[in-house]
């Protein structure tokens, strides 16, 4: 198809793409105003405006209220082993980080609770917004027995990866770990915590954690970034 067929905003689409896996572009670069860019390209604001508009929508680029338009960053690929946020981040160059957004005991379980974890004790809520680089990923909510882990609801968790403390102070070596993920929209909260607009998608994990007794551990409900994250799966026959 010849260019004069193709509409200029999907023109002005394309060579923004291709700028982007040349390298001309960068993760986190931002991009010309509206104005310059109509001038570069010799094309109308309103034409422009198309083109990163349907990029933004495709997640190729990302706006940032009162700052600019940028390159979406990189997604981070779900990885496959059983590793912690911290152990995760690390070993991808980035540096791991937490905020702690509530840190509750429950003394009267619910039913429910109580069965899933096997245990009519104290419960820890503990919920984290993780981040990687200061960017928030990902908001964390795990749910443990106190009756396992004594002492456990006084660490400080805001610089303290919770899998390296159950492994190294309560002799837990972690097995195995059953997932459960859904794709859905963020809560204002979620959208506010995360930073992201309440367009973007996340994902929803729900995690159960065992450890060498084939005993569950933990129970947790992960809400990630569907921007920044890829969840990729093989499948045999």
């Amino acid at each position: 198809m010849s260019l004069k067929k193709i509409p200029l905003y999907k023109q002005l689409k394309q060579k923004i793409i291709q700028k982007i896996e040349k390298g001309e572009l960068k993760p986190g670069d931002v991009l010309p105003p509206e104005r310059e860019l109509a001038e570069l390209f010799e094309m109308s604001r309103v034409t422009v405006r198309q083109a990163i508009s349907e990029l933004v929508n495709e997640y190729v680029l990302v706006r940032r209220h009162g700052s600019g338009t940028y390159v979406a960053e990189n997604k981070i690929p779900h990885g496959k082993k059983l590793k912690s946020f911290s152990e995760d981040m690390s070993l991808r160059g980035m540096m791991p980080g937490s905020k702690i957004c509530e840190k509750n005991i429950i003394t009267n379980p619910s039913a429910n609770m109580a069965a899933e974890l096997k245990s009519e004790g104290n419960l820890l809520i503990l919920k984290r917004l993780r981040l990687a680089d200061l960017e928030p990923l990902a908001i964390e909510t795990s749910m443990l027995p106190i009756e396992r882990f004594p002492g456990i609801e006084n660490r400080n968790f805001q610089n303290e990866s919770l899998y390296k403390i159950l492994e190294d102070e309560y002799n837990i070596k972690i097995i195995k770990a059953q997932q459960k993920i859904e794709v859905g929209m963020p809560t204002p909260q979620e959208s506010e915590l995360l930073q992201i607009n309440y367009t973007i998608p996340v994902f929803r994990l729900r995690q159960v954690t065992f450890d060498q007794n084939d005993t569950i551990i933990e129970i947790a409900h992960s809400v990630y970034r569907g921007d920044r994250y890829d969840i990729e799966t093989e499948i045999y026959r």
